[in-house]
């Protein structure tokens, strides 16, 4: 059963507006969902076949500057936090599991870090790590990947350069076009299903539509030191990888597992970037739904 979106917005309290998708009953446990990158909160359709039966409610906010959410100047990982308390504090939940695909996973643990007491369980989905977990995979990253995080890490001013043309190819094409050699088998299977495809490029059309600007900060986030301990991310997080995983290396969960204390690491044997989220999506849904009630 495929329930509806509702898309709403809400003031925050310095004048931006926060746009974000709600999706299935109101009476299911709140799951905040953390869209990847560079895309937005049209992303969560690909969890909507399972929605209805997982008895869970997705809130996906837009991150700041994509979709229709406010752009914000200096933002960071921590801060994204006070946005979503805020949210939370608009639809009246008082308490939240969190799930965060690719990209979208640090900011997942910034919630999981800044606030213990209301965000949790989690679950990171071919997630990316910190700074000291992308070196440790930086040799499994395909080329132009690898080197891109490089020359950021080394010279932040290159993020725009290296970003902005990307971006503007990605916003002037009509479709997605996904380079097949970088994706493994799996993603090729789940990448011929038209309806996937069509989310993952809507999302990431909506995402880009008011320019390339969050995704550079995004890019400069990712790649400099965080500001948030993964010591504080004390709920239970379960970290899904696929193991053919070509986009984000599966070193790359391995390496964040060991440094979260409440860590399960679920490496899912030939599963890819974007096959694991579609094959895996009631599984995830239905393991976290049971921890939140079980916490």
């Amino acid at each position: 059963m495929i329930v509806a979106e509702t898309r709403a917005y809400v003031r925050l309290a310095d004048g931006r507006v926060l746009a974000y998708a709600d999706t299935g009953p109101s009476a299911g446990v709140p799951v905040v969902y953390c869209h990847g990158f560079p895309s937005s909160s049209r992303e969560v359709g690909l969890l909507a076949p399972v929605v209805g039966e997982s008895g869970v409610r997705l809130i996906a906010p837009d991150r700041p500057g994509y979709g229709e959410s406010s752009p914000q100047a200096g933002r960071s990982l921590g801060g994204f936090a006070d946005d979503v308390a805020a949210l939370l504090d608009h639809l009246g939940i008082a308490k939240a599991a969190v799930i965060g695909v690719s990209g979208g996973g640090p900011y997942a643990l910034s919630l999981l870090a800044r606030l213990p007491g209301r965000l949790g369980p989690g679950a990171l989905v071919a997630g990316l790590g910190p700074p000291s977990a992308q070196a440790r995979a930086r040799a499994d990253f395909f080329p132009m990947a690898r080197w891109a995080l490089h020359l950021i890490d080394m010279v932040p001013a290159l993020a725009p350069l290296v970003a902005r043309p990307a971006v503007r190819a990605l916003r002037l094409r009509g479709r997605l076009r996904l380079n097949m050699r970088l994706t493994a088998p799996a993603d090729r299977e789940v990448l011929a299903d038209p309806a996937v495809l069509d989310i993952l490029v809507g999302a990431q059309r909506a995402g880009l539509a008011q320019g390339g600007y969050a995704a550079v900060q995004d890019l400069l986030l990712y790649v400099r030191p965080w500001d948030i301990a993964l010591t504080e991310v004390t709920a239970p997080c379960t970290l899904w990888h696929g193991t053919a995983d070509r986009i984000v290396p599966p070193v790359m969960a391995t390496a964040l597992a060991g440094m979260l204390p409440a860590a399960r690491l679920r490496l899912i044997q030939d599963e890819g970037h974007y096959s694991l989220p579609i094959r895996y999506r009631a599984t995830i849904l239905r393991e976290l739904i049971a921890s939140a009630r079980g916490s």
